[in-house]
């Protein structure tokens, strides 16, 4: 089994990197529960940040599915989940073609959307305004990104997946939602 190979890092307080370097991606994660009628958004619960996609695709899939260290964001498929302990069910990501910093989320069911499963988020402060692609996976054919919070404003839908979400909704998006 693989572990993931480094733990959470924190959202804030890093120290500044050095001038010529380069911006390294994080990728992030968080669990989502179905959203409850009535309610505004999913419970989540925010799982941490890596400097590996690797590591936080087996964060966020109970160390259940193990990604090689070179694996990029934009490499994974929905074949690639199937033996998941848990349903990734959508990853966004802040540069075009799926790659750059992404956040995974994922919901701690067998259903993903199936069943009539839906699920909504505010973006967190992280990730908040830097969305340029999308995917939905596990049955979220309507990945839909808003410009407000609490599913609000402008929006775009991807069925599920938008390699560039355009230039009217680029680094616009505050919430989200994914449904069948």
């Amino acid at each position: 089994m693989h572990l993931a190979e480094d733990g959470p890092q924190a959202e804030a307080g890093s120290a500044p990197p050095e001038a010529s370097a380069a911006p390294t991606a994080r990728h992030c994660v968080a669990e989502l529960a179905p959203v409850n009628a009535g309610a505004r958004t999913s419970e989540m619960k925010q799982g941490g940040c890596y400097s590996s996609f690797a590591a936080a695709m087996a964060a966020a899939t109970d160390n259940t599915v193990t990604l090689s260290s070179e694996s990029s964001p934009e490499s994974v498929g929905e074949s690639d989940l199937v033996a998941a302990a848990t349903r990734v069910i959508g990853i966004d990501y802040d540069g075009r073609f799926y790659g750059g910093s992404s956040y995974i989320w994922y919901a701690r069911n067998i259903y993903g959307c199936y069943g009539g499963r839906s699920y909504t988020a505010n973006m967190p402060g992280s990730f908040n305004n830097r969305l340029t692609s999308t995917r939905g996976f596990n049955g979220c054919t309507r990945n839909t990104s808003y410009s407000g919070f609490f599913q609000t404003g402008f929006w775009v839908r991807c069925f599920p997946n938008c390699l560039y979400i355009g230039d009217f909704m680029n680094n616009q998006t505050s919430s989200k939602r994914w449904a069948r």
